[in-house]
């Protein structure tokens, strides 16, 4: 029988950026996201009688093989599995598509080899073996990723600090390009761990950050989640244009949305942006400004298409079937070790005013 799970991108409002250990991908500092609705990696399992595993997946297989070898190890079930992973929305380009597929993964071998059983720290822990912010894609709504201090990880855990409920919100990621970044996240961390000069500050504000950050969604406090959010966004990305050789992630559509949501806030509409290790835009605001933040996106330049979330506590969970909008066969491996990339359904037209997402 083959079981089917998904998990949510999340976006991360107060960001980390760099690891305090890389053999556990452990994280130098904390950091609070939301969990996103919509933007999903999709999973399939199926029991095989014998043989090797099979696999369809995007890209590189390193971190899904741990994320498999870590489950396997603690459930002691070496069942062989045919697995499929698939994003139903740009993968490698800022839209932390890796998170949403380790958490997806992690979720659906806990259903495969333990039938659901495992402590969700411990499905975290294997998430975050394969990509560290997958920890919050397995929790709802507003999510803090504490970092701790144990060497192993035993304190580096997620939690849900506050429901969608508190403070709901809408997302568009402005995509300038979906194409897979040039640089990866932990490259860039690396090199800028060893060549930037404002790295060691970065961290330093984290804890602050943080404060404000939870403090504003305590309060319900929009525009000061928005300026703590696009401050921390602004001091990563400044840590890396100053690393050695600089790495530089933003494109002129990203400067061009930026410059949007900039205007729109001066003309009182209500919303931010964050920008993770990518050029794509999300930008955040109240559902009844959804419309008029499309209508002006949709028309900036550089900006090639919009993809519509929201904030949601619809978390990694348990599916019946594999979604009708991606390719059938994207759920059925049949090699040992196959990857490939799957392209995205052809579904990114605007939606119309108040239709829904």
């Amino acid at each position: 029988m083959t079981l089917y799970a998904s998990a949510p991108s999340n976006i991360a409002l107060v960001k980390y950026w760099g690891k305090r250990n890389t053999q556990h991908n452990l994280p130098l500092t904390s950091s609070f996201s939301v969990t996103l609705e919509t933007m999903r990696t999709w999973v399939a399992i199926s029991p095989l009688s014998d043989g090797p595993d099979r696999w369809a997946l995007y890209g590189n297989p390193k971190k899904a093989l741990r994320v498999l070898a870590e489950a396997r190890a603690f459930t002691h079930n070496s069942q062989p599995l045919a697995i499929s992973i698939h994003n139903d929305f740009p993968s490698g380009a800022g839209l932390a598509s890796s998170a949403s597929s380790m958490a997806a993964l992690a979720f659906a071998l806990d259903l495969a080899l333990n039938d659901g059983n495992t402590p969700r720290t411990e499905v975290a822990r294997w998430a975050r073996l394969g990509s560290g912010s997958a920890v919050r894609s397995l929790y709802p709504g507003f999510v803090l990723w504490e970092a701790g201090l144990d060497p192993e990880g035993r304190d580096c855990i997620a939690q849900s600090r506050f429901p969608a409920s508190q403070l709901p919100l809408d997302l568009i990621a402005c995509v300038v390009d979906d194409r897979t970044k040039p640089i990866g996240s932990t490259q860039a961390m690396e090199r800028c761990r060893d060549t930037s000069p404002s790295y060691a500050a970065f961290h330093t504000r984290n804890a602050d950050d943080l404060r404000r950050a939870l403090h504003a969604l305590q309060t319900q406090n929009l525009e000061a989640l928005g300026q703590v959010s696009e401050e921390n966004c602004l001091a990563m990305h400044a840590v890396m244009h100053q690393a050695q050789p600089p790495i530089d992630y933003f494109q002129d559509g990203t400067h061009a949305a930026i410059a949007t949501v900039r205007a729109l806030r001066q003309q009182g509409l209500p919303c931010f942006f964050t920008i993770d290790a990518g050029p794509n835009v999300k930008v955040l605001c109240p559902p009844a400004h959804t419309p008029a933040l499309r209508e002006a996106l949709e028309h900036t330049t550089g900006v090639t298409r919009l993809l519509f979330d929201r904030v949601s506590d619809s978390a990694a969970r348990r599916e019946l079937a594999w979604p009708a909008h991606l390719p059938a066969h994207a759920h059925s491996p049949t090699t040992p070790l196959h990857t490939h990339a799957i392209p995205l359904p052809n579904t990114t037209s605007f939606p119309p005013t108040g239709a829904a997402r």
